[in-house]
């Protein structure tokens, strides 16, 4: 049963799903600064995304739609057709997680049956709402805040925090709020992350202490084109000389990643396509991917694979080989 929950809860997550309304801006605290979306209705109406689901190993599409159905029997989900928007959002540092917002039609009394059943489960009173914990390994918290929105985090104070804007205890992101952009979208972008006062979210980890460096961050993941995904990072630093400094390390990544292209062809190939600028404080870099450049690095990807597969498999059988002889 715990491994069910723990699908479910991925599932919820990180679903590729339709986009069918968009959150409100007000759904979140005054205080965000990062937020994640994902526009799963443009993904499904996108030529170059449904080709690169084209090409994903069969068996694999099999095993993705054999999950699907399971999750819909078991409760009662259709994660293409119930599920309308993800949202991820936070109002402090990242690495003390977020929440995760999931607007679409949820058949609430059978999801809390089946909770009920979990292990070290919880259900407690916040307001007027109910929060309900379970455990698969971490401990998860889930919310229906209103109809047609699941909220769900690891940590409770975080969901009874953003649980607040709701009960009107805490006022929601203005309608001029810099995250704007980031919900509504151009219709052609597929994934949008916006951050600010990036230095307070960034966290102690080692890779996380070159933001360190940055105020204000977004990357926009969109496919206006039907034979390219065009990918766009901006950092704005505090100051001129700060974002030549980002742009100094930026191009020293890009040229490794040029020096490694026989062990790490793919980061090389996106390393060659990058552009990188810097004007004022903002340091920008672009990347287009032309169609016939990701099929190319589909079928070597699986190549490689095969290829490690049938030395596997020879070495594997060496050793049989040599002790029948």
């Amino acid at each position: 049963m715990t491994n069910r929950f723990k699908f479910l809860f991925g599932a919820l997550v990180f679903a590729q799903v339709l986009s069918l309304h968009a959150a409100a801006l007000k759904d979140f605290p005054s205080e965000t600064k990062w937020m994640l979306n994902l526009d799963m209705k443009a993904a499904q109406a996108s030529p170059i995304i449904n080709f690169i689901v084209d090409r994903i190993d069969p068996s694999k599409r099999q095993d993705a739609q054999n999950k699907l159905a399971a999750i819909r029997a078991m409760f009662g989900i259709d994660l293409i057709k119930d599920i309308d928007q993800l949202i991820m959002a936070g109002t402090g540092n990242a690495e003390k997680g977020g929440v995760a917002y999931v607007y679409g039609k949820f058949d609430v009394q059978r999801l809390s049956t089946i909770l009920a059943a979990s292990k070290n489960f919880t259900t407690d009173a916040y307001g007027n709402f109910t929060v309900m914990g379970w455990n698969d390994g971490k401990q998860k918290y889930i919310s229906f805040a209103k109809p047609g929105l699941a909220m769900l985090s690891n940590s409770k104070p975080v969901l009874t925090d953003a649980l607040d804007v709701f009960e009107g205890k805490k006022q929601g992101l203005a309608s001029d709020s810099v995250f704007k952009s980031t919900l509504l979208g151009t219709g052609h972008d597929l994934l949008t992350i916006q951050a600010v006062d990036v230095s307070s979210i960034a966290g102690e980890q080692p890779k996380a202490m070159a933001l360190k460096q940055a105020q204000a961050l977004s990357l926009h993941v969109s496919a206006s084109k039907p034979d390219a995904l065009d990918a766009s990072l901006s950092v704005t630093a505090a100051s001129d000389e700060t974002a030549q400094q980002i742009q100094q390390a930026l191009m020293g990544i890009q040229a490794l990643a040029l020096l490694r292209a026989g062990e790490s062809p793919e980061p090389a190939t996106l390393a060659s396509l990058a552009k990188i600028s810097c004007q004022s404080r903002t340091v920008s870099v672009a990347i287009t991917l032309p169609q016939n450049m990701i099929e190319t690095a589909i079928r070597q990807r699986e190549e490689r694979k095969a290829a490690r597969a049938a030395e596997k498999a020879a070495a594997t059988a060496a050793p049989a080989a040599t002790k029948a002889n």
